[in-house]
């Protein structure tokens, strides 16, 4: 379940220095008579300094006229999705964090904290779901992964420099509210698994960056979306399942006017059998892979 919590901490944060170095992330376009849309999936947390998009990719942002990502990327939105998180994120008064684990594992999770530099009483108030992100994600921004090299911010901020139109697929409300109602069994797994995995983050992550360096997709799907379809199909069902098919509504009405439109979402959204790409082409679709 790492790799999947993984993926959920990036999406709200919304190994070793990183190099320059050439990278081929996978591009598909969608097309009908009069319509042109480019599927592009990213990832939310990147290392410093790290590439976002090759010639093809910001080729295809300047044919562009609207651009679409997860959520809106600005300031205001980091602000209420930081307070939501305070207000979705605590337990009801009188229950704490620690009266969720064994004794064995508040004795595991006041090890990890030391280790990470969190005070413990930080969680204490906190949700199951909300203190499993929180630890998954301290690991990786301690190795060098960051949000604001993300992809998705800079394919934000390309549009913002160009003048393109920014839409947005859902409000952070709804990422936060996915979270908020996943099941208390669920949650206390997320949090076991945080506390026993999550030195392990930053590797899992690393391998993960490195499949969408290289356009692998398969090995995106392997990675992100395979092993929570299987193991955990009530999160793949919120995480994936749900939102894919909103925005499947959404792009296909988009598609049903004219223009070239381009969306970049988490890479897990493009690939598998519930992705974006096998989703359009099972509504018959022409949809090609550009790289």
């Amino acid at each position: 379940m790492l790799k999947c919590i993984l993926v959920v901490g990036a999406m709200l944060a919304c190994a070793g220095a990183a190099r320059a170095q050439a990278i081929d992330p996978a591009l598909y376009v969608v097309r009908d008579a009069d319509s042109t849309m480019y599927l592009y999936g990213t990832v939310h947390v990147r290392p410093a300094g790290a590439d976002w998009g090759d010639a093809e990719v910001r080729a295809a942002l300047a044919e562009t006229q609207e651009i679409w990502t997860e959520i809106e990327i600005s300031p205001a939105v980091e602000a209420r999705g930081q307070a939501l998180a305070r207000r979705y994120g605590m337990a009801p008064p009188g229950k704490t964090l620690s009266s969720s684990l064994s004794a064995d594992e508040n004795a595991r999770l006041q090890a990890l904290t030391r280790r990470l530099g969190i005070p413990a009483s930080a969680l204490e108030p906190m949700q199951p779901w909300l203190a499993g992100l929180t630890l998954t994600i301290v690991p990786i921004m301690q190795a060098g992964f960051s949000p604001t090299s993300g992809v998705d911010r800079f394919v934000d901020g390309y549009g913002d420099q160009h003048g393109k139109t920014m839409r947005a697929l859902e409000t952070v409300e709804d990422q936060l509210g996915f979270l908020a109602n996943l099941s208390p069994e669920l949650q206390r797994q997320m949090l076991r698994e945080a506390i026993d995995e999550a030195a392990d983050g930053p590797a899992m992550l690393a391998e993960m960056t490195r499949a969408w360096d290289r356009g692998d997709d398969d090995a995106l799907a392997r990675l992100v979306v395979d092993d929570t379809r299987v193991s955990y199909p009530e999160l793949y069902d919120v995480l994936f399942v749900r939102r894919n098919n909103a925005w499947m509504e959404t792009l296909t009405q988009e598609l049903a006017g004219a223009g070239v439109d381009f969306v970049a979402v988490g890479g897990g959204h493009i690939v598998g059998e519930d992705g974006l790409v096998a989703q359009f082409r099972a509504r018959g679709f022409s949809v090609e892979r550009v790289r």
